[in-house]
């Protein structure tokens, strides 16, 4: 009986291997190897940014099919095109043409090269290069630095040719200033398009057309930097399409003129430069009416008399003088985010100059109506405002007193007031759930810093968030 039992399990197990087996294995087919025959169709020069190279391709196997063809165009260290298409059977022929661009680091006379794998069904592969073709440079043996439009104040100025670099001296250019590289740059500030001009193509400097820039696929080129006080020289190699700019480096200022020092802006109310400060050098200020309410509060520190101390990191700094308030705006620049600066918009609040009013509605394209908080410490957050509180038709039990912090200038990332306890003042963190209003509507006021009462209260305040222990701290200076 024991033997039989044996038989039978074996039985079963043999069964149940037959059952699992795959109806079919995949097919193995002789090693095989593909052979490759291709022709370039191209003239033997092809000019960079002109022309294409072109090619014929024939695969052929007798033992194994084919599986993918696989194509490489490079020109010294740029690959100008890398494609793999699919084979099959035992033969495949085609005719392929891809442009060749002028880019950095493609020298005279570099060979243009095509590499090309063969692949069959078994994996084994045949290689084959084409080098019979050489590129030519576009002949570049003078260069402007243009504007990007047409203008009778900037005509553009040509550069010089110090050995295998065009070089610019002496511009007293803004610290930022846009514009194009043009072989062939004409009277009144044009642009002659017919011959190469150089602008940002994806993020690099390449050679544009005058359709990419209208279209907006192509950009100008964009020089910018605060650490400088104006752009002096320009340096830019035609062979690796690096450019370098430079110019006098700015220095902290000690002292601060908000009316020599800051220039008037066409169509604006204020006065305005960007700054350097440096927190180890007082400033003295000149110019304001009353330097008592006149400086920035979160930014300065009044020393004595009209000398301040910088409260904020070194660096340089947005300021706008305000000359119907007689006060001193200090901003981080336009590009600074959080977690180095954080940013406050809403109803309800004004400047805390010497005759407050609250300002329009929420907002970051006037000042007054948004305001820059200084970080005072890793995660904490400060800015000081007229605050006014009063009657909101909206609530039930709700004041007038309505904002928010945001992470960057113009409502990136925001923070949820109901994450947040309020300290000195009586205001409420709104939650994700929002308030309902008198009419029914919900939500509105999500994550608003919002006065939970109708009772009227006005002040300079100086208001700190603290995301260590997760706090407002309202504190009334006057």
């Amino acid at each position: 009986m024991k033997r039989i039992f044996q038989v039978l399990f074996l039985a079963l197990i043999a069964i149940g291997y037959t059952a699992c087996q795959p109806d079919s294995f995949r097919e193995v087919y002789p090693e095989g190897k593909p052979a490759v025959e291709a022709k370039l169709l191209s003239d033997s020069v092809i000019n960079y940014g002109e022309d294409s190279i072109s090619f014929s391709v024939k695969i052929t196997e007798t033992k194994t099919p084919l599986s993918t063809l696989s194509i490489k165009v490079i020109v010294g260290i740029n690959v100008i095109a890398n494609e793999e298409v699919r084979t099959k059977d035992y033969e495949y022929s085609n005719t392929f043409t891809y442009a060749v661009p002028f880019g950095p680091n493609m020298p005279e006379g570099e060979p243009v090269q095509v590499y090309l794998t063969a692949t069959n069904v078994e994996g084994t592969t045949t290689d084959l290069i084409l080098s019979e073709c050489t590129g030519h440079r576009p002949i570049i043996e003078t260069l402007y630095v243009m504007p990007p439009k047409p203008s009778t104040k900037d005509r553009g100025k040509q550069m010089t040719l110090e050995g295998d670099q065009f070089v610019l001296y002496g511009l007293g250019y803004p610290k930022t200033y846009e514009c194009l590289l043009a072989v062939v740059g004409t009277k009144f500030g044009r642009i002659d398009w017919n011959y190469p001009v150089f602008g940002m193509l994806n993020g690099q400097i390449s050679l544009i057309t005058e359709e990419q820039l209208t279209n907006g696929e192509a950009t100008t080129i964009l020089l910018s930097n605060d650490e400088i006080e104006t752009i002096d020289t320009i340096q830019f190699n035609p062979l690796t399409f690096d450019l370098y700019f430079s110019g006098k480096v700015a220095q902290p200022v000690s002292k601060l003129d908000v009316n020599a020092d800051l220039a008037e802006v066409a169509g604006k109310t204020y006065r305005y430069a960007k700054i350097f400060f440096d927190p180890a050098i007082e400033v003295t200020v000149s110019g304001v009416a009353n330097m008592a309410t006149a400086y920035n509060l979160d930014y300065m520190e009044v020393v004595n008399g009209n000398v301040v101390k910088f409260l904020g990191e070194k660096g340089m700094y947005e300021v706008y003088y305000l000359p119907a308030e007689d006060y001193i705006v200090v901003e981080p620049l336009k590009d600074a985010v959080y977690p180095n600066v954080m940013w406050m918009t809403g109803v309800g609040f004004g400047l805390p100059v010497a005759e407050p009013k609250t300002q329009g509605g929420w907002g970051f394209d006037n000042l007054g109506q948004y305001i820059a908080c200084r970080t005072v410490a890793p995660k904490v957050y400060q800015f000081t405002a007229y605050l006014k509180n009063g009657v909101n038709a909206d609530f039930a039990t709700h004041g007038s007193l309505n904002f928010k912090f945001f992470h960057q200038k113009g409502w990136g990332g925001e923070e949820s007031g109901g994450n947040y306890e309020q300290i000195g003042l009586p205001i409420q963190g709104v939650g994700p759930e929002g308030l309902t209003k008198l009419n029914g509507d919900t939500g509105a006021e999500a994550g608003n810093w919002i006065a939970n009462t109708q009772e009227e209260f006005e002040g300079i305040y100086r208001i700190t968030l603290d995301q260590n222990k997760f706090t407002t701290t309202y504190e009334k200076i006057r």
